[in-house]
């Protein structure tokens, strides 16, 4: 009986040590927010990565070097506390560098159908056959369509929580990918 526990329990660790070998990019800790009840929202980020981990090539789009994935999510529906949501694939990455950093990472990795907006504090990264008139053009398209254009947001506005699973993460990267 010990020794089947003991084995179950190796499995165990292996078996999701292996589900997040290819992942998309390193997990967040959660273990310094995991008894905050102010951090409710990274105890729903963290169950999402135990169900879903995307494989390392999932959205094409190279994962931030400096970053931790926070959150990510397939297409499909989430049960989230009794209602049904409709998913697009997306992931969160946090890291400590600046959008500035960033941005230099990701126009040396993207081809040149990524074009650049602001709106709202965040900068977004994002593919479409001709660039937007404006900003606020994108985010209405964005919010109108999710999920149908790809792109990469990134903000600067985060919360302790993020901060603490992030490792004195700064800024959120949000990486959107059309549904498959």
């Amino acid at each position: 009986m010990k020794k089947s526990y003991v084995l179950s329990l190796i499995s165990l660790i292996i078996f999701s040590t292996l589900a997040h070998a290819d992942s998309y990019a390193p997990l967040a800790d959660f273990s310094a927010v995991s008894k905050d009840p102010q951090c409710r929202l990274t105890a729903i980020q963290e169950s999402f990565l135990d169900t879903w981990t995307p494989s390392t090539q999932f959205f094409l789009v190279p994962p931030y070097p400096n970053a931790v994935l926070a959150s990510a999510m397939p297409s499909g529906n989430a049960q989230i506390h009794g209602h049904a949501y409709q998913t697009i694939p997306s992931a969160v990455l946090l890291t400590p560098d600046p959008p500035e950093r960033i941005l230099e990472f990701y126009k040396k990795s993207l081809d040149t159908s990524w074009f650049q907006a602001e709106d709202i504090d965040m900068i977004y990264l994002y593919r479409l056959p001709r660039p937007v008139a404006s900003g606020e053009s994108l985010t209405h398209q964005l919010m109108s369509k999710p999920g149908s254009i790809p792109s990469i947001a990134i903000d600067t506005q985060l919360s302790p929580c993020d901060q603490a699973i992030g490792r004195g993460a700064q800024t959120r990267i949000t990486v959107i990918s059309p549904p498959r």
